[in-house]
């Protein structure tokens, strides 16, 4: 019986060991990007581009009704100008189209210099030029965003 035990309790450990080294083998650590820049926007057709279009507006505008019903209310000075600032610095405005945006992110990832822009980001700089931004203002986003995406 000893034996036995003995004999199992190695099996046991000698199993183990394996599984862990398979387990391991499964998912090295490894740096990756995620999918939601370029790499994402050129492979995605017009059903993908408008799905995720239009998740990211309801999104957006839920978050927006938070700060200026719930939040807005409740803040001091300071809190009220952070939003105020935030709401000039992303616009979002009632009358741009899912077509505007993808078309405006279209034409923003041609240029080979965005292509490291995560689409937040482009989203973000397409919005201001739609809302007709100053080009200083368009450069210095776009500038901002590729710095944001070499880090």
């Amino acid at each position: 019986m000893k034996r036995n035990l003995a004999g199992s309790v190695i099996l046991l450990v000698v199993s183990g060991l394996f599984g862990a080294v398979d387990f391991a083998s499964l998912h090295p650590p490894q740096e990756y990007r995620p999918t939601t820049g370029y790499a994402f926007w050129s492979k995605a057709d017009g059903n993908i581009k408008f799905a995720y279009l239009i998740g990211f507006s309801d999104a957006e505008q839920l978050y927006r009704i938070v700060l200026d019903k719930g939040a807005k209310p409740l803040c001091a000075d300071a809190g009220k100008a952070w939003i105020d600032d935030f709401d000039r610095k992303i616009p979002m405005p009632n009358n741009i189209t899912i077509k505007q945006m993808s078309d405006g992110l279209d034409e923003f990832y041609k240029d080979w210099r965005n292509q490291g822009v995560s689409l937040h980001l482009a989203k973000n700089i397409v919005t201001l030029q739609i809302v007709g931004r100053p080009p200083l203002e368009i450069e210095e986003a776009t500038r901002k965003a590729r710095a944001a995406s070499n880090e």
